[in-house]
């Protein structure tokens, strides 16, 4: 039944999917936080680090070089030699412009970095890249990364072939999981989520049926179809409700998940749910959603959705949910500054996480809504409303005085 369903999903998914994963948009960020691009990439892995740095390009100018040279070095680690090209002709671009802005003739820089390479090898900025001129162009990885990834594809081609013929199913399934990932390292997500659901014949343990959806679920997300992972959680979650073992803590492992795609659908108080439900010390999403940022998303979502008594019982206080805070305490000091009723400070707080928000890759596109929803919760906090026997007074008055008239 669970096969099936997969297979509906997969022949519906079109190309729309598939493109569905660019880049949210979001305001240009001139003066970022102090962020140190290379911790913060390391973060993430993956597609997750390529996403991120490629958003930070975009959407910050004076992070854009340094983002676009570590995506490059990352890139380098995947089979995607279209993206590795792409992101080439980007840095090149932003090189010429930079050089522009800064009146030096076009390629000046490069020449000289050329001149002095002998001196400069070897010599990186603290973002992690070359301080003078662009990134080589590496044509021997392109020859040999194609080949390579050519080379493996027709292997497991061929293995899986071989097995389905005369091994069993286990053997099969862990053929199919290595075509799943091969298609994920070559950014081919259509073909990636393929595999990994056509595994599900072939699993012969709960626990191959929980990591299947666990592999649907992360590539969805990649894909940013929020439906899906909904429906691959729910999927996971019945599942998991007919093995003891598996009821209790495969739930909770699916929290932070759901309240991505929550988010991502703008049904922020929801996802403000899932995301508080989320386990710390059971936390594995780490390397799509570092634990810095479930608190982020936590926290203005719930700072713009939930009423107050939740607020203050169900986030401030919630004991649960404290490792997280401690990761960015400037978070929990907004909610208790709201809840205190402190209006002006609370603003403030408010602008200081803005421009790192702002290169999230995931809650830029939503920041715009959820600011303008906390500051109207603000302004409604700061201007309370007159009180009703004060309303009752002015308008006996107003009939006396009509009486008289009359």
């Amino acid at each position: 039944m669970i096969g099936g369903r997969l297979e509906r999903q997969l022949e519906a998914g079109s190309q729309e999917d598939v493109e569905s994963e660019a880049t949210p948009a979001g305001p240009m960020v001139a003066e970022p936080s102090s962020m140190h691009l290379p911790t913060y990439a390391s973060r993430y892995t993956d597609i997750p680090r390529l996403n991120r740095l490629k958003f930070i390009a975009k959407v910050c100018p004076k992070l854009r070089v340094p983002a676009l040279e570590l995506a490059i070095n990352h890139v380098k680690t995947t089979y995607n030699v279209k993206l590795y090209d792409e992101l080439y002709k980007t840095l090149c671009a932003a090189i010429d412009k930079k050089e522009a802005q800064m009146g030096m003739p076009k390629g000046e820089a490069a020449a000289a970095a050329a001149s002095t390479s002998k001196d400069t090898a070897g010599k990186r900025s603290d973002a992690g890249y070359i301080k003078q001129g662009p990134v080589p162009y590496d044509a021997f990885w392109v020859e040999d990364n194609t080949m390579e990834s050519t080379l493996l594809q027709q292997e497991l081609d061929a293995e899986l072939n071989y097995k389905k013929a005369n091994s069993g199913s286990a053997k099969v399934r862990r053929v199919l999981e290595e075509i799943g990932d091969y298609h994920l390292k070559s950014h081919n997500l259509k073909m990636a989520v393929k595999y990994y659901a056509r595994a599900r014949q072939y699993c012969t343990s709960s626990d191959n049926v929980i990591n299947m959806f666990r592999n649907l679920i992360r590539v969805s997300i990649y894909m940013a179809n929020w439906w899906h992972v909904l429906t691959y959680i729910e999927d996971a979650k019945k599942y998991a409700f007919g093995f003891e073992n598996l009821a209790e803590k495969v739930p909770p492992r699916l929290n932070c998940a759901a309240g991505l795609a929550n988010m991502g659908l703008k049904i922020y108080k929801t996802a403000a749910h899932c995301f508080l439900l989320t386990p710390f010390d059971r936390y594995d999403f780490d390397n799509i959603v570092a634990p810095e940022d479930v608190s982020y998303y936590a926290g203005l979502c719930a700072l713009a959705t939930l009423d107050p008594e939740m607020l203050e019982l169900g986030v401030i206080n919630s004991e649960g949910f404290r490792p997280f805070f401690e990761l960015s305490p400037q978070v929990l000091s907004l909610l208790s500054t709201f809840n205190a009723g402190d209006c002006d400070h609370c603003l403030l707080l408010l602008h200081q996480i803005e421009d790192h928000v702002r290169l999230d890759y995931y809650m830029a596109p939503h920041l715009d809504t959820l600011f303008g929803m906390i500051k109207a919760r603000i302004q409604k906090k700061r201007v309370p409303a007159a009180p009703i026997a004060g309303k009752v007074t002015q308008r006996l008055r107003v009939v006396n005085e009509r009486r008289i008239m009359n």
